[in-house]
């Protein structure tokens, strides 16, 4: 599990400086880094641990299953497949999560569900992406060991 880690420790920024996600993620958070409440050095640090909270325990199924159902098969299973990523919108990711688990994020990140739907909708094709280099999803309980560890990593 270890490759897993090291996946989800390159997503946070532990491998040098940040990368293209980092940024659009900062301009989505408007350009947070770290004020207010705890810690974490950038935008993605500060919505990776909320992002690994919602997709541990199941959710990443959950919210996959919810893409699908609304007829975002092609862009989910692009995800997860060694292809380009396909894109998503904030309104996609709100309505696979629902308004209250957007809400959640939108309170968790001090920011607007708008600019949280964003948020989310830029991250999970590449957190879903480099969870599934091999172009299929891991086990699950390798999933939510990593994603517990990232929530937590974020919390400290």
């Amino acid at each position: 599990m270890s490759g897993l880690d090291d996946i989800l420790g390159g997503l946070m920024g532990g491998k040098g400086g940040s990368g293209g996600l980092d940024d659009m993620l900062g301009g989505l958070l408007g350009g947070r880094r770290g004020g207010g409440g705890g810690g974490g050095g950038s935008a993605m640090g500060a919505l990776l641990p909320v992002l690994a909270g919602l997709l541990a325990s199941g959710g990443l199924s959950k919210i996959m299953g919810g893409l699908k159902a609304n007829g975002l098969s092609a862009q989910a299973d692009s995800w997860v497949g060694t292809g380009a990523n396909q894109a998503v919108s904030g309104r996609d990711v709100e309505q696979a999560l629902g308004q209250e688990e957007t809400r959640k994020i939108a309170q968790q990140l001090g920011i607007s569900e708008t600019q949280a739907a964003d948020a989310v909708a830029q991250a999970l094709p590449e957190v879903v992406d480099k969870v599934s280099p091999d172009g299929k999803l891991p086990p699950e309980q390798d999933l939510d060991a990593a994603f517990d560890k990232l929530a937590k990593a974020g919390a400290s």
